[in-house]
């Protein structure tokens, strides 16, 4: 039985009780559903159903490959093993084609662990589900899926308009600013935890980024991203960026799987000169830990309570760019009055050398540490402002490149 939630055998028996399940216009949606099990199929079917889609059954890959074209789905659930050509081979041959690149398609798989879901990701995946599968997450992700769809075609619809305004009327960058921050999380909105968090964009519209998230009750998670270039798309993308976040956090996915889903979504709609650098952390305040991954982004620095900092090397590949990404992370164990900083690279490439020149990661990455280290008795909020207000004074006021720093204490 492919659905281990729904308690419920007989397939009349679920028929009956579809008609009390609430079906929502937001839900609504036409999904092509590719099951190979008869009775498994029935019963995701009239799930479905009672949601509210729209639902075409395929048995095989060659018939999921004639309905998608005939039937214009918004998202396909794919079994990975069925007759004849497999979900990964279908998958592949779905993304060749144009109209169904931005399409979500979701894979059913018995087949677990990281290097068969990397698989189904470098297949154009855009997420899978293991069976069996549970009647609360296949609607969750379903929804959450046709929701990114929808906010990805609107943000591309909303920067060709914004492209548009800016180029006739530039005095309205202001609105654009004050857009791009409303999207930025707002420390206070979780008193339980210290926060502080500032960024300071070089021009009118920035391409840095960051995101707090409550996962759960114990756990939290923090991003933060640098989007490289800095014309008026970047700002499309910090939204697109928000959508994503909010996706892709979860308590449910580990922080490499989280980064895979973050890859696979922005390879859709990032220019081929585009890509991302970003640090993504768990913290889970029962164990204590923090788990942490990098793309491309700046080491993320501890400061122990004792004052002593370190910065925490790893490596991995920019997101957006290519199909297949390694990214490196680790686990590190957190103590209370530990704090961990987060920043972008305008922070350590802006400060000045002896020579009086800029973007030496190495004298910035120095400066920062040592100023950090130097408010080591001040609240987490008055280090983060001092640190990038004394920042802001050493480039005299002006920025070659976005500045963000979030700092968490535990």
């Amino acid at each position: 039985m492919v659905l281990e939630s729904l308690n419920i055998t007989d397939i009349s028996a679920l028929e009956e009780s579809s008609d009390k399940v609430l079906r929502t216009e937001s839900e609504a949606g036409v999904i092509l559903l590719a099951e190979d099990d008869v009775s498994s199929s029935r019963l995701i079917e009239i799930l479905l159903h009672s949601a509210g889609y729209e639902v075409i059954t395929a048995f095989d890959g060659t018939r999921v490959l004639e309905l998608a074209k005939q039937g214009n789905p918004d998202l396909i659930l794919l079994d990975r093993m069925m007759p004849g050509m497999d979900g990964i081979e279908v998958c592949r041959h779905l993304r060749d084609t144009a109209s169904f690149r931005d399409i979500p398609i979701i894979f059913l798989t018995a087949k677990t662990g990281s290097r068969n879901m990397a698989e189904g990701f470098e297949a154009g995946g855009s997420d899978y589900i293991s069976k069996p599968v549970g009647r609360t997450e296949l609607l969750a992700r379903i929804k959450t899926h046709l929701k990114l769809a929808r906010s990805c075609r609107q943000l591309h619809h909303q920067a060709d308009q914004l492209k548009r305004m800016v180029s006739t009327q530039s005095g309205r960058l202001n609105q654009v600013k004050s857009g791009q921050k409303s999207l930025l999380a707002d420390p206070a909105d979780f008193p339980e935890i210290k926060l502080a968090a500032k960024l300071i964009p070089a021009f009118e519209a920035g391409g840095d980024f960051y995101d707090i998230v409550r996962l759960s009750d114990d756990e939290y998670g923090f991003f933060i991203a640098d989007i490289a270039g800095h014309d008026l798309g970047s700002t499309y993308l910090t939204g697109a960026l928000k959508a994503l976040a909010v996706s892709f956090t979860n308590e449910m996915l580990t922080v490499s799987e989280s980064f895979l889903m973050f890859n696979n979504a922005l390879m859709k709609f990032l220019s081929v000169a585009q890509y991302i650098t970003a640090c993504y952390i768990k913290y889970s305040r029962s164990k204590k830990t923090v788990d942490i991954i990098t793309a491309a982004h700046p080491s993320p620095l501890i400061q122990r309570s004792d004052g002593k900092t370190q910065y925490l090397e790893m490596t991995g590949d920019v997101l957006g760019m290519y199909d297949t990404i390694t990214c490196e992370s680790r686990t590190i164990d957190v103590n209370p009055g530990d704090r961990l900083f987060l920043y972008t690279d305008g922070l350590i490439e802006g400060y000045h050398d002896s020579a009086g020149k800029t973007g030496n990661r190495t004298v910035g990455s120095a400066c920062l540490a040592a100023r950090i280290n130097a408010k080591v008795n001040l609240p987490i909020k008055d280090v983060v402002n001092a640190v990038m207000n004394e920042f802001v004074d050493e480039c005299d006021g002006v920025l070659e490149d976005d500045a963000a720093l979030l700092g968490i204490e535990f």
